[in-house]
């Protein structure tokens, strides 16, 4: 009969005790890692805890001021004391010299002649030195009106559509249903794909229980948006950074949804 070795009991006790560490070691780290959320369902907007496009419009014209702001300061501070161009004094100075000559001319005549020389030699000389003084001292008019106070910046599309959210969701994708028809769709592997009956590109994936999506428009606009449920599962946040092509922050906006059941 072949002989089998023995196992002592110390070495038994040793594989059953590093079979529990390994079974303890997998439950802690299926703990520590959650499950992926789950937004499938009917979701209403609410109002009332939701920013509005007035609210977005405001941020941006914010960060508008901010931005131009920070080029202000930003801008050579000795610009307005840089030397002035050698044809700026030259042409009072230039008229000056007019004027003398004008002197040297009437001495060549009579005496009553020279006079009227140096008169007109004067005047001339005065004139150009006049003509001096108006092109320093005459200035641009200036606008009472702030240009970022009126200013108007596109909104992203998804708030005209956005006030009831059909959302179906599995393990690699996502088919969110709007208002008007047209269907955000995408799969949760971060890869961008058009969507939006081809509007847009479209991305997506899962990072801490949170589903994130980016939406890119032809004319470069950017919405990226991060989805989060509430712990109860009856309260949806999406946070939207809206980014426009005329600035080079983006802002950041909330909406609130509820669950219908």
């Amino acid at each position: 009969m072949p002989c089998f070795p023995a196992v002592s009991p110390r070495r038994g006790g040793f594989l059953r005790l590093s079979a529990f560490v390994g079974l303890l070691m997998a439950s802690i780290s299926s703990a520590a890692t959650p499950p992926a959320p789950d937004f499938s369902g009917a979701w209403r907007l609410d109002d009332r805890n939701s920013d509005t496009p007035d609210t977005l419009t405001a941020s941006l014209r914010t960060e508008a001021r901010k931005e131009q702001e920070a080029k202000e300061q930003q801008a050579p501070a000795a610009a307005s004391s840089s030397p002035t161009p050698a044809g700026g004094n030259g042409g009072g100075r230039h008229g000056g010299g007019m004027g003398h000559g004008g002197m040297g001319g009437g001495g060549m005549g009579t005496g009553g002649a020279g006079g009227a020389g140096g008169a007109g030699g004067g005047m001339g000389g005065g004139h150009g030195r006049h003509g001096g003084g108006d092109q320093a001292g005459n200035k641009a008019p200036t606008s009472d009106k702030d240009p970022i106070a009126t200013a108007t910046y596109p909104m992203p599309p998804l708030l005209k559509v956005d006030s009831v959210l059909l959302v179906q969701q599995d393990p690699k994708s996502f088919q969110i249903h709007l208002n008007d028809g047209s269907q955000l769709t995408g799969k949760l592997d971060s890869q961008s794909r058009q969507s939006l009956n081809g509007n847009a590109m479209v991305r997506g994936h899962v990072d801490a229980g949170r589903l994130m999506l980016s939406v890119e428009y032809a004319d470069g606009s950017r919405l990226d948006q991060t989805w989060q449920l509430s712990a109860d599962g009856q309260q949806m946040t999406v946070t939207g950074d809206w980014k426009v092509p005329t600035l080079q922050q983006p802002v950041t906006f909330k909406r609130t949804y509820v669950g219908l059941h």
